[in-house]
């Protein structure tokens, strides 16, 4: 197994540009350069038959969310919908980072997309991220009526954090026995807060070599913890100590070869499978954790999210 050419020049291509790891770089540096990043990494958006940006009520205030339409509303017609929390540490990203991808699922799998704009740490710690995803669900199985869409057709979708929220999301809303969840799409996600030390990938491909470490991810436990030593075996911040993952929602889990989270990634999938849940499990052995947002310079973020359309589109036909 070797790094593809793409992911392989993409890495020189940093290192020459003087790339520091995250935990070297001030939150708001970094919350710009991810931006600036993203944008140059990806792939040229496309249209979309409308979007609409909303505030709707959320714990913290107001929650501000991105609509994605693939087709006008249609009385008595109700779309599938995708609703997709960011990656970005738990503490980066926002709307813009992950336009083109929400604009991409919204037109190849043919659903309705929303996209969360969820509290950041470490402004806001846990759980205000997690409260927001879950109270946009909330809200979507609450208005599906108004905005256009079957609340019996909801999935999460979300890549690396975004992708944790979606597992900690669909296990918070089986325990307050809250709106359906139909699908889950988990994208690399980090599924301990701890050090990791169980699955052998974190130390293994955590060097800082391959665009994330051990380092960083201490720094993002720091950064969304108040107190790691009460929460950071909380299922609902790590998700892989959850007791069980029974009548979770159907899942595909995407993972990278080079990433240092792909062990608990595999072992997450593992686990569905062994309680009972239908899941597919795709690892893109030649690439690294962002791979998926930087669709524009590695063939496989385009691969992966044409992945992600085809399930959601099938699972809904």
């Amino acid at each position: 197994m070797a790094l593809d050419k793409q992911t392989q020049a993409l890495i020189e291509q940093m290192k020459q540009g003087g790339f520091k790891p995250a935990n070297q770089i001030p939150v708001e540096v970094s919350r710009e350069a991810l931006t600036q990043m993203a944008i140059a990494m990806a792939a040229p958006k496309m249209g979309v038959f409308a979007t609409e940006d909303r505030n709707i009520a959320g714990p913290g205030g107001e929650l501000p969310i991105r609509i994605y339409r693939h087709a006008a509303k249609t009385n008595g017609g109700a779309s599938p919908v995708a609703i997709f929390f960011h990656g970005g540490g738990m503490y980066l990203g926002d709307l813009e980072t992950h336009d083109h991808v929400c604009r991409y699922l919204c037109n190849n799998a043919g659903l309705t997309v929303i996209a969360v704009d969820y509290r950041l740490a470490p402004e806001n710690k846990f759980p205000a991220g997690l409260e927001d995803c879950y109270a946009a669900l909330c809200w979507v199985s609450e208005n599906a009526d108004e905005i256009g869409v079957d609340k019996s057709r909801i999935a999460l979708v979300g890549d690396s954090a975004g992708g944790t929220l979606v597992v900690s999301t669909c296990l918070l809303s089986r325990q307050k026995g809250g709106p359906g969840v139909a699908f889950q799409v988990v994208v690399y996600p980090a599924l301990t807060m701890t050090d990791g030390t169980e699955f052998p990938s974190r130390a293994e491909l955590g060097t800082g070599e391959y665009f994330i470490s051990v380092d960083d991810f201490a720094f993002f436990r720091d950064l969304y913890l108040s107190d790691e030593g009460k929460e950071v075996r909380d299922p609902l911040v790590s998700p892989i100590y959850a007791e069980n993952y029974h009548d979770l929602p159907p899942a595909l889990v995407i993972s990278a070869g080079y990433d240092p989270c792909v062990d608990e990634n595999k072992f997450y999938a593992k686990r569905l499978a062994a309680d009972g849940v239908q899941v597919t499990y795709t690892c893109f052995e030649n690439t690294i954790h962002p791979f998926f947002l930087f669709d524009g310079v590695i063939d496989a973020g385009k691969e992966g999210q044409k992945l992600v359309a085809d399930t959601l589109r099938d699972f809904f036909a």
